[in-house]
């Protein structure tokens, strides 16, 4: 199934992806190529582990992806 992803990084952009039952959200960072390290995944506004299985039956799902800033 398509489902949509926002990715708020260093601009904000949508982009509609293949995800499978079997998927994890760790795959949904390696089909759009960005680094697991530089970013939090959020389903529907809550922080979600890269390992966790997406549930694609569940049409709700909201997957943002914010990039996340480290410095000192």
């Amino acid at each position: 199934m398509k489902f949509k992803v926002k990715i708020l990084t260093d601009k904000e952009e949508e982009r509609r992806i293949e995800i499978s039952n079997a998927d994890t959200y760790e795959n949904v960072l390696e089909k759009l190529k960005i680094n697991p390290e530089e970013v939090i995944v959020l389903r529907n506004g809550k922080p979600v582990p890269e390992d966790e299985k997406i549930d694609v039956y569940k049409r709700e799902i909201d997957i943002t992806i914010i990039g996340v800033v480290s410095g000192g």
